[in-house]
């Protein structure tokens, strides 16, 4: 497999020896530098550039008939998502959003939760974004919010979703949970990074449902902001 990797700072650097092991990087760039002529070479682009270059990045590689696998979120806005994900289709060209989470081996016990109870994520970490940690919340819990009734959201005393709290805290101890779910990422976790990535590459992923999640996470985000 040919692979070019746009973005090369913190998140880029984790996926590079993860995708060496998966084929042929062709090429590494950061996003202000030309890549357009690379990608002729490629059966894959991978974009780890900041979120506000998404768009115009994903746009120009699939424009290319590239396929892109695209870190989270796809853009700042679901219609801006929308419109991606509509010309990837018109294309006919694969795009996948980052849903690591859902490659944890603790994804079979969120899948579990009773729909009906009342639910609660709690999230710890010293560098906290909460936008960021929202996203992956929000796509583990994708089975639960996604129903029929309208969407309740309550920012008043932090963030309640239907029958769902989030908490996040700037704190030097690291926890995930999602009510008795252990997802704090330790030595002895699964390498969910790598597993999404050779299920992108080698793999069958389910690219309805990813876009699917990835639009939702893009219309709450919207919601709460």
């Amino acid at each position: 497999m040919q692979i070019g990797l746009i973005g090369n700072g913190y998140w880029g650097k984790i996926l590079l020896p993860k995708l060496e092991k998966l084929g042929n990087v062709k090429f590494i760039c950061t996003s202000n530098k030309p890549y357009i002529s690379e990608l002729n070479s490629v059966d894959w682009v991978f974009i780890a550039t900041p979120n506000d270059t998404h768009y115009n990045i994903v746009k120009t590689c699939l424009m290319q008939g590239v396929n892109v696998f695209c870190e989270k979120p796809l853009t700042l806005s679901y219609t801006s998502s929308l419109d991606l994900f509509r010309l990837a289709e018109l294309l006919k060209v694969k795009l996948y959003i980052d849903d690591v989470f859902n490659y944890r081996t603790e994804y079979k016990q969120i899948l579990d939760l009773d729909k009906n109870l009342s639910h609660k994520v709690y999230w710890s970490h010293p560098n906290i974004n909460y936008y960021n940690n929202l996203y992956h919340d929000l796509y583990l819990m994708y089975h639960i919010l996604n129903t029929n009734q309208p969407l309740q959201i309550k920012t008043d005393n932090g963030l309640q979703i239907n029958n769902i709290t989030f908490e996040y805290k700037k704190s030097d101890i690291k926890e995930h949970y999602i009510n008795d779910i252990n997802l704090t990422h330790t030595v002895q976790s699964n390498d969910a990074l790598y597993d999404m990535l050779d299920t992108v590459l080698n793999g069958e992923p389910n690219y309805l449902y990813n876009m699917q999640i990835a639009l939702y996470c893009n219309k709450i985000i919207d919601k709460i902001k």
